[in-house]
């Protein structure tokens, strides 16, 4: 009990400290890994929940690519960014003579805006989609051949290793996965 006790005094001041020394115009600024103008290219792969698997099983999993420009905007240059987001992923079953499949086609557009903490190499950010996944296969319902809107709010961090490669990570509420990790490149 003790040590639950020091770990949760030890965290609540750490988070103090740093927010004392969090100051507001950091807010309009781009984190120093990245500048106004940069274009940032995410490659992943998701993770929503835990598939079925076995022989008969067929899992795809969610794969994506999403691409962001810094684009400040207002008089103080705010440091947000515009992009797009292409993902897609499958399930299927198959067993003698009963099968099914379906896969999506995720399409969307992303708007977000980056946070700046002032720890070199690393941004965090906010990020906004709205797309359209487009349903393929036998094994939906009727009411989904023409697709489905999606509406997304994700938060996401990266971490750049060199001036234009790093690793790269988004969780978040009505995206297409619940979670992705990958890779990311900044031209």
């Amino acid at each position: 009990m003790k040590k639950v006790l020091l770990t949760v005094v030890l965290l609540a001041g750490i988070t103090a400290a740093s927010v004392f020394a969090w100051e507001p115009n950091d807010l309009t600024k781009y984190p120093s890994c990245t500048k106004p103008g940069d274009w940032i290219l995410n490659l992943g792969i998701g993770f929503d929940g835990f598939p079925t698997l076995g022989s008969n099983y067929i899992y795809i999993p969610p794969l994506g690519l999403s691409f962001d420009k810094n684009v400040p905007l207002g008089d103080k240059g705010l440091p947000f960014f515009f992009g797009g987001k292409v993902g897609y992923w499958g399930r299927g079953y198959k067993y003698a003579n009963d099968s099914w499949y379906y896969s999506v086609l995720n399409l969307a557009f992303r708007f977000g805006y980056h946070f700046n903490w002032d720890v070199d190499k690393l941004d965090t950010y906010a990020v906004t989609s709205v797309g359209w996944g487009i349903y393929m296969g036998n094994g939906y319902s009727s009411a989904y051949k023409i697709g489905w809107p999606s509406i997304g709010v994700n938060l996401g961090v990266r971490y750049f290793l060199t001036d234009w490669f790093g690793f790269w990570s988004e969780i978040g509420f009505g995206s297409y996965f619940s979670g992705n990790i990958g890779v990311s490149f900044k031209f």
